[in-house]
């Protein structure tokens, strides 16, 4: 059995066959008559939302958990596009291993990313002092190098290996608009560039090949103060107090309304590039997928998508 194609799968009334991979557990919700089962399936294509609709069929995936699996699927539509599973079981094919089936963003695209953005920001103040003090930062041991491996989420953007190097090195390019705009920011160029650099840093943590890590409760946001706490006093040296709390607050304050507030300044410019990095992408990964050029976004209810090359 193939890889399940995902873009044709998701034709509505398409009955699809193929194998894929479950990444992380799926939800068991309760429905007006009895429980069903929601979560998504992954391919190098990307992710399609899966329901499971009988307690017979989904019990293999509750019992063993994320996986690999072949499928017999039907293209489904109600409050967006997903897969009506008809029939699962472990793959039968021992050959599959779970990198197969993730999506990877070609390593020499993001080489040439951080390259440019580099060039640029350098050109806008911040110092090789804040280079050299990420890559010496990027290179600990606890990292394993996921760094530039793991995804930037699981479901909503860059959900690819390499996501979070791609979604940190974009947000990068907008910081560099932002002071080439706002001039007087330059005095904060290397706080902007690290806080931006690791925000999102604790998701080596948080994440696991795309799919939820064994302690993803304690969130990345928890996880990336706990890992520069680890160089604080190097941080110091190389600046001040000041600037370490600050890079606090930007890591614990990047989600805005949606988790801890931001208390700085900082926080509130390095959030509200994310969310314009993050959500600009989610839309255009949607249109992307979607068969007619509409996209379901958010609490906004249906888009009509854009020209994109």
């Amino acid at each position: 059995m193939t890889i399940l194609d995902l873009k044709t799968a998701t034709e509505l009334g398409r009955v699809s066959a193929g194998s894929v991979l479950i990444a992380s557990p799926p939800q068991i919700r309760q429905g007006k008559h009895n429980e069903f089962m929601v979560g998504n399936f992954t391919t190098p294509e990307g992710t399609a939302e899966f329901k499971i609709w009988e307690e017979r069929t989904f019990a293999v995936v509750r019992d063993k958990g994320p996986g690999i699996y072949d499928v017999e699927v039907e293209g489904s539509e109600y409050n967006g596009i997903y897969l009506t599973v008809r029939r699962i079981q472990p793959t039968s094919n021992p050959d599959w291993i779970k990198s197969d089936f993730l999506p990877t963003i070609p390593r020499e695209q993001l080489t040439l990313l951080w390259q440019k953005v580099r060039t640029r920001l350098q050109a806008l103040g911040v110092t090789d002092q804040a280079w050299q003090l990420l890559e010496a930062m990027l290179a600990d041991p606890q990292l394993e190098g996921r760094y530039v491996i793991e995804g930037a989420a699981i479901y909503y953007h860059d959900n690819r290996v390499g996501g979070l190097l791609n979604h940190t090195g974009k947000m990068l390019n907008i910081l560099a608009a932002v002071l080439e705009n706002l001039p007087a920011l330059q005095a904060s160029a290397d706080l902007l560039f690290l806080g931006i650099a690791l925000h999102d840093l604790g998701k080596v943590f948080e994440y696991r090949d795309l799919g939820l890590g064994e302690y993803w409760y304690a969130n990345h946001r928890i996880r990336g103060i706990e890992f520069i706490a680890g160089y604080k006093e190097k941080i110091i040296t190389t600046y001040d107090e000041t600037f370490y709390r600050q890079l606090q607050t930007i890591i614990m304050g990047h989600h805005g309304d949606y988790g801890d507030r931001p208390t700085t300044v900082a926080a509130g410019i390095v959030h509200y590039i994310d969310t314009l990095e993050s959500q600009t992408t989610s839309m255009l990964e949607s249109q992307a997928e979607s068969q007619d050029g509409r996209l379901r976004f958010g609490d906004w209810g249906w888009l009509q998508g854009i020209p994109v090359d």
